[in-house]
C-alpha cells in the first residue's frame, strides 16, 4: 500500500504551516527561509540563503526528507551528508522513523541537535 493522497496532502499542509512559522518576521538575512519540495511520498525540506541586498535566494542547502515507508507504514525521517561531494541521505539517528508526521515535524521544528536551522 502506498501513501494515500490524503496523507500526501496532510503532509505537504503540515510542511508548509511549519515554513510559514519559521519564515515569518524574520530577516532573511541573518537566517535565511524554509522551503519544501513535494517527491514522492514526501517532501524534502531546504534552507535558502539569501545575500544581503537580495530578495532572491543565491543558494539552498538540504536540511530534511520525509517519506511514507508503505511497507513498514511508518514516516521516515532523513537527514543529508556528503560523501565526496555527492549528497545522501541518511536516517536522522535520533528519530528515524514514527507512525504521525507530527512527531517528526515537531523534532525538525524545535531542532534540539541543532543539525537543521544552524
Amino acid at each position: 500500500m502506498s501513501v494515500s493522497q490524503m496523507a500526501t496532502s496532510r503532509l505537504h499542509k503540515l510542511v508548509q504551516t511549519l515554513c510559514a512559522r519559521r519564515n515569518v518576521n524574520l530577516p532573511v538575512e541573518a537566517l535565511g527561509k524554509c522551503l519544501y519540495e513535494p517527491i514522492e511520498n514526501g517532501v524534502e525540506l531546504y534552507h535558502a540563503h539569501f545575500l544581503l541586498d537580495s530578495q532572491h535566494s543565491e543558494y539552498t542547502s538540504p536540511i530534511a526528507k520525509i517519506l511514507f515507508d508503505a511497507k513498514a507504514q511508518l514516516w521516515c525521517f532523513y537527514v543529508p551528508i556528503y560523501r565526496e561531494e555527492e549528497l545522501v541521505w541518511v536516517p536522522y539517528e535520533k528519530l528515524p522513523t514514527s507512525q504521525t508526521l507530527e512527531v517528526l515535524l515537531a523534532e525538525l521544528e524545535s531542532d534540539p541537535q541543532a543539525c537543521f536551522w544552524d
